[in-house]
């Protein structure tokens, strides 16, 4: 299930029922009957989300947390009116949704891996992680949250060891996931995963440099259209400008530019 770039030019649009919501505080995962999405998407790629109601004109870009059979889930935050429609939505409500988009993390010669991840940039790393454990590839994960409240988005992962920072101390190691790095045992051969804000991939861009690791990174990115038309979510790298939506929104670490 090695990511395929042709998968975003045949994205379809497709209605998916919610067939369960697990809630953690505000954040929520919705499981949605989508077997044909199921089956195409890999991990890394995002779907746009239409919001119910007929008031918000564009969709919303989401990471695909993970997939079991003909579910898809979706991690969700609400972090503006749209997202929080979204998070609120109860079993049974109907989404209309169009992916598998972008490009996912690539896989292929991994032999062990770092998932490292930042508040709800954590979300696409559990369906990384199941394809990592399918492959028989050991893994380990690192996450970092502002504070306990965030943190209560650990409790939608299924991913072992997983080790948890605060920003204030209030669970798990005090500091950032980077640095809880430095910390662990992490095997010399590992590829980094990685998905979270700028600061924290720009901070593990550096990380890998000096331990003369490679890896790739998911990025976060204000999304109009999702498949590259509009030019909206554009961003620097070392070999030129690159669309966050078609291009990514998984890129080498290399590529980045602080």
């Amino acid at each position: 299930m090695d990511a395929d770039p042709a998968l975003s030019e045949r994205a379809v649009e497709r209605a998916c029922r919610i067939v369960e919501v697990r809630r953690f505080g505000p954040y929520a995962l919705l499981s949605m009957a989508a077997p044909d999405l199921a089956r195409r998407a890999v991990p890394g790629q995002f779907v746009m989300v239409a919001v119910p109601g007929g008031s918000f004109l564009l969709r919303r870009p989401i990471s695909v947390h993970s997939v079991t059979s003909e579910r898809v889930r979706l991690l969700v935050e609400p972090r503006g009116s749209g997202t929080a429609v979204l998070a609120a939505l109860p079993v049974g409500e109907t989404l209309s949704v169009a992916g598998p988009l972008g490009r996912g993390f690539p896989l292929a010669d991994v032999t062990a891996g770092l998932l490292v991840g930042g508040g709800i940039g954590t979300a696409p790393l559990q369906f990384l992680a199941d394809e990592l454990r399918g492959r028989g590839v050991p893994l380990l994960a690192a996450f970092g949250f502002r504070d306990a409240a965030q943190a209560r988005l650990a409790g939608a992962f299924d991913i072992e060891p997983l080790w948890v920072a605060t920003e204030d101390g209030s669970i798990g190691r005090r500091g950032t996931a980077v640095a809880l790095l430095d910390a662990l045992e992490i095997p010399a051969q590992a590829t980094v995963f990685a998905c979270g804000p700028t600061p924290m991939v720009a901070a593990l861009a550096a990380w890998a440099t000096r331990r003369g690791s490679s890896g790739f990174a998911s990025l976060e990115a204000h999304m109009a259209c999702g498949s590259g038309a509009c030019h909206g979510c554009v961003i620097p790298t070392s070999v030129g400008y690159k669309r966050v939506c078609s291009d990514g929104p998984v890129f080498p670490l290399g590529e980045l530019e602080g």
